[in-house]
């Protein structure tokens, strides 16, 4: 059910010299040549989590995407949207260095949502009708029900975040359509694999992404817990760190 996140988030030891790594048949992938391990590393967690939500995102070719949360995962949602065939992409994100590289990565328009309602935004830029797809991509309630008042009849909303709070995730119940809209809503969480990892890391040789953009810090292993609280705090315009070993 959460992917991934069961072996490394639920099992201790991953930050160690040695490790067990679970279902290793299945899950391992050889680094193909010309790939650096920093690239590889990536296809772990933001491109495998990011591409799902446009994987299940039902997207047309030509289609409209709104990414609510264009953190490390949304700016990869960004990516596979314009990979899965998307026309027009529509960042929802507040810090500038963040909305910078979403529109880097190949989102057409990123909204404030600090200065404007991004619902309101969406329907403006799709002519009223919503986007046929909206990607969730922080985990929160907020986002999550404006995911649904963004979305067109017949969309689909494909969350990726995580909700880690709370009893219920509301849906406003006008938008969607008062349960009559046929509003499609998928979940995900990074799925693994050998398959998919071979897969995502292709997509790095062939040049279709680069994600090292994202790496805006360095560390070494004896100051993890340095990097660790940057990451939760987002000091100094920390994306996403490198934790070398050795």
């Amino acid at each position: 059910m959460l992917g991934g996140w069961k072996f490394a988030n639920a099992k201790d030891g991953s930050m160690a010299e040695y490790f067990h790594v679970s279902d290793a048949i299945a899950n391992l992938a050889p680094i193909p040549d010309g790939l650096s391990d920093e690239q590889a590393a990536y296809c772990c967690d933001m491109l495998s989590t990011g591409f799902v939500s446009a994987e299940f995102g039902n997207i047309p070719i030509g289609g409209s995407v709104a990414v609510f949360g264009v953190g490390p995962i949304g700016m990869m949602a960004v990516v596979g949207a314009r990979l899965c065939g998307a026309g027009l992409v529509i960042g929802v994100e507040s810090k500038p260095d963040r909305a910078s590289m979403a529109r880097k990565f190949g989102a057409d328009l990123v909204v404030d949502f600090t200065k404007e309602d991004p619902v309101e935004a969406i329907r403006k830029a799709t002519g009223g009708a919503g986007v046929d797809t909206a990607i969730e991509a922080l985990g929160s309630p907020t986002t999550f029900s404006a995911c649904v008042s963004a979305t067109r009849p017949g969309g689909t909303i494909s969350n990726i975040g995580y909700h880690g709070d709370g009893d219920t995730v509301p849906i406003p119940r006008l938008d969607w359509g008062v349960g009559m809209s046929d509003k499609t809503i998928r979940t995900a969480l990074c799925p693994g694999g050998s398959e998919r990892m071979g897969r995502l890391m292709r997509l790095i040789q062939t040049g279709r992404v680069d994600p090292l953009a994202m790496t805006t810090h360095r560390f070494k292993f004896a100051d993890i817990k340095r990097a660790f609280t940057m990451m939760q705090t987002k000091e100094d315009g920390m994306i996403k760190p490198l934790v070398t070993f050795g």
